[in-house]
């Protein structure tokens, strides 16, 4: 990423508002939280506690609990290296985070080396710091990268740039340096990654090159494949990236030929592009969709939004949105009129920044169907956030300003309340939330959960506005697998005092015999209201570290106290720890170093307390 180099360097020729506009008048927008400055990432834990997490560039990462900063760290990461675009630029939470407390974080930890780490959240602390993956290229200066994230496959992946003197591009298999690598979540190399060769010459973590600076990346829940935002030099783009592609660089921005990858989304850094029509017949409608043909290339990408103007028929000008691009010098898009033929004039671009920071998919029920999925990604040059509407074939339909001003934009996270928070590099943090229903809703966020066979996820559930009198909600599975169920929160009740704060419902998948991942859907419903659905996805391979610690009640149904059987490594030391809600601390019963593979254990505090949660955690 540029970072404060390219924001100064284009002060004086980027005219950024003083203050965050929304755009879109069906939005509230308010500050949220004063924050430290040098923010480099957010992101809403998965528990249902409604803390989110900041990381800063120098190694701070910090929580906002209950709308307020939490005065100690979550940890402060040592070593840090931060020359240049170094630090702690990335990082991500397990989809098990409920039950294993997992986040991991990219770190340049000296001139020469970048790191995936790996915290265990322990209530608001991160304990028992674990290298994962150690030896990442960096020259201690530019297009570090920095994303990370666990895919849809249970997989740790993570992007490096070209380090800022072309290291690794084009077709070098040699060096993670333009690329996004892949990894099991002990840091191992999967068996599929498409270019291992076991001792043989390739960089067997490799699963996409090309990538002059992928700063930041996402899953997409619906489909979940993974979207990289880069920064360039000619055009920052954001691709939809596969295992095996090619992104081009250093031979192609956003002209890219068969056989590489090119980006779902793109514009001009730092300005526009502007094409001539063929003059005669350069723009024609039929049927309420025109055609435009220009003098050479175009290089527009479906959806991106388009100015003509000058044409011989002015009614063919205006702004319009392209809906396809049959042949290098023509697109389509559709705009309604008469049946007219025309030509001459010039199509231009949206000028949107120039650099390409975090983005997020707009996961709730919070906003109607029109909203929902969009995918909404910020510029820091430019201080705005851009919204694109997908279509049901996942094709981009349009890309519009969301919100200018933001001044240093650098992520997006929705909430679980489902809100769209949003944070800028210099330290400002705000909310964009949708206040136009015209009716009661049920707010629920996310509305597809991805997590592990034998793990625990949360989703969060509130009111749209509120009621008259006490609202029971109810959560149950309406299909799919039987392995997939509510286990805490089934039923809800929202008064017109808290209905607007979000409770959690937590889903256990359990593991079973098949080899096959499990697919339910959950209802959740309440009088009079109308029903939300939520899709919940159980990935058959469990999304934790090689041979994690395992724990069960022994004791026979209805004895007190309870007795546990912990099984882990031999000489290995693990501490006990029980919560009475998935919400509460956990609390350490027992620090225990087996001198076998098993120890049980009795929990004398189990007589007195009705409900109990428990794990186990490597020390």
């Amino acid at each position: 990423m540029k970072f404060m180099r390219a924001a100064l360097c284009l002060a004086l020729l980027i005219a950024t508002p003083a203050r965050a506009a929304i755009l879109d008048t069906n939005f509230q927008d308010t500050a949220f939280a004063a924050i430290p400055s040098q923010l480099t990432g957010m992101a809403w834990a998965p528990d249902g506690s409604n803390r989110l997490f900041l990381t800063h560039k120098g190694g701070s990462v910090r929580i906002i609990k209950n709308g307020t900063l939490a005065p100690t760290p979550f940890a402060t990461i040592s070593p840090i290296y931060t020359g240049g675009e170094c630090g702690l630029i990335g990082f991500c939470f397990d989809p098990n985070f409920v039950v294993n407390g997992y986040v991991y974080f990219f770190v340049t930890v000296s001139a020469s080396e970048q790191q995936i780490i790996r915290y265990t959240a322990v209530g608001d602390i991160g304990t028992n710091k674990t290298v994962i993956v150690p030896n990442l290229p960096t020259l201690g200066g530019n297009h570090d990268g920095g994303g990370v994230g666990i895919g849809a496959d249970g997989k740790l992946y993570w992007s490096i740039g070209d380090l800022g003197n072309g290291s690794g591009v084009d077709a070098n298999l040699t060096s993670l340096a333009a690329k996004v690598g892949r990894a099991n979540l002990d840091g191992s190399i999967p068996d599929d990654n498409p270019f291992v060769d076991g001792p043989g010459g390739n960089n067997d973590f490799i699963w996409a090159r090309g990538f002059r600076n992928p700063f930041t990346l996402t899953f997409q829940p619906a489909t979940g494949d993974l979207w990289v935002n880069c920064v360039g030099t000619s055009y920052e783009q954001i691709f939809q990236v596969h295992a095996g592609g090619h992104a081009g660089w250093n031979d192609y921005e956003n002209n890219q030929p068969p056989g590489y990858i090119v980006p779902k989304i793109k514009y001009r850094t730092n300005g526009t592009d502007t094409r001539n029509l063929v003059p005669g017949t350069g723009a024609v409608r039929t049927n309420n969709i025109a055609t435009f043909t220009t003098v050479g290339s175009h290089g527009f990408r479906q959806g991106e939004r388009l100015n003509i103007t000058g044409v011989g028929n002015t009614s063919l000008t205006g702004f319009v949105y392209v809906a396809s691009t049959p042949a290098s010098n023509v697109f389509t898009a559709e705009q309604f009129g008469s049946d007219v033929a025309s030509g001459s004039g010039s199509a231009q671009t949206l000028s949107q920044g120039g650099c390409v920071t975090g983005g997020a998919f707009y996961d709730s029920t919070a906003v109607p169907l029109e909203y929902r999925q969009n995918f909404f990604y910020g510029d820091l040059n430019s201080g705005r956030i851009m919204r694109a509407v997908l279509d049901s074939t996942n094709g981009v339909r349009s890309v519009d300003y969301f919100i200018t001003g933001s001044s240093q934009q650098i992520d997006i996270a929705i909430g679980p309340d489902g809100a769209l928070y949003y944070g800028n590099h210099a330290g400002g943090l705000r909310r964009a939330a949708f206040t136009n229903f015209t009716t009661q809703q049920l707010i629920v966020t996310p509305t597809i959960v991805r997590m592990a066979e034998d793990g625990i996820s949360a989703i969060s559930v509130r009111l749209a506005a509120a009621p008259a009198e006490d609202v029971v909600v109810s959560i149950a599975r309406a299909s799919g697998d039987a392995d997939v169920d509510v286990m805490e929160g089934a039923s809800l009740t929202f008064s017109p005092t808290n209905w607007n704060v979000p409770q959690p419902v937590y889903v256990r998948a359990d593991a079973d015999a098949d080899s096959e991942s499990d697919l339910a859907q959950l209802e959740v419903s309440a009088p009079g209201l109308e029903n939300q659905n939520v899709t919940v996805h159980a990935l058959d391979t469990v999304v934790l570290p090689v041979e994690p610690p395992s724990l069960q009640v022994v004791s026979e149904p209805g004895i007190f106290p309870l007795e546990l059987q912990l099984q882990g490594h031999l000489g290995s030391t693990y501490v006990l720890e029980a919560a009475t809600n998935l919400l509460e601390s956990w609390n350490a019963i027992s620090t225990n170093t087996l001198s076998g593979t098993t120890t049980n254990l009795v929990d004398d505090e189990s007589i007195d307390i009705p409900l109990r949660f428990y794990r186990a955690r490597q020390q």
